[in-house]
């Protein structure tokens, strides 16, 4: 039986100074959503998608995602908690510690403000954080069998999925073909699900 696709958003950024407000966060999680919508067609697992910025730590399971929405890289819970490696510019995805579950994490200020916390807002700044946390997913599931992520970055002819290099995502990119393609083969191979690191979240 079909089952719903949950994605909890946890959100440790407040408002971001007002520029990432609660009418922003919804807009990024419907966009989020559709972008999943494209990424589980044909998948048996999945029927649908949810998105929420308020779940609990109870909610989630092996067959959900987690992804922290943090202020910055300074807050990183995946450099407190994970099994070590280097930061991303905009996220962080890595393995937790003990076998917690795998850490993902998003950095407000550096999707939306450019790094810069006395920065303005992105003019497509629903969209930039929504892309990030599907590049941040996408690890998720594609490399969450390796300590090192590497195997996203290697895939060409994506848009979400690819070496970001130096430079997080543009704000205006949305996901591609050969992303959903990605997506829902790495889907389709987690016959198990993975853990969530959940100790972060709301009791």
């Amino acid at each position: 039986m079909a089952q719903t696709l949950n994605i909890y958003l946890v959100n440790q950024a407040g408002d971001l100074g007002g520029l990432f407000e609660a009418q922003h966060r919804t807009t990024s999680g419907n966009l989020l959503k559709t972008f999943f919508e494209g990424c589980i067609k044909g998948v048996p697992r999945y029927d649908s998608v949810a998105v929420s910025w308020d779940g609990r730590k109870s909610a989630p399971t092996a067959f959900d995602f987690v992804c922290y929405v943090l202020t910055s890289s300074k807050d990183s819970i995946a450099e407190k908690k994970g099994s070590g490696g280097i930061l991303g510019v905009s996220g962080s995805t890595v393995q937790a510690d003990i076998g917690d579950g795998i850490i993902s994490e998003v950095y407000l200020q550096q999707i939306v403000q450019g790094g810069d916390p006395r920065g303005l807002a992105t003019a497509n700044r629903e969209n930039a954080v929504a892309a990030c946390v599907m590049h941040e997913l996408a690890h998720n599931l594609l490399d969450a069998s390796n300590p090192v992520v590497a195997e996203v970055h290697k895939i060409t002819g994506g848009v979400i999925l690819r070496d970001t290099g130096p430079s997080p995502l543009q704000p205006a990119e949305t996901p591609n073909a050969v992303d959903f393609s990605k997506m829902q083969a790495g889907f389709m191979r987690r016959a198990q699900g993975v853990k969530q690191y959940t100790d972060a979240m709301p009791a």
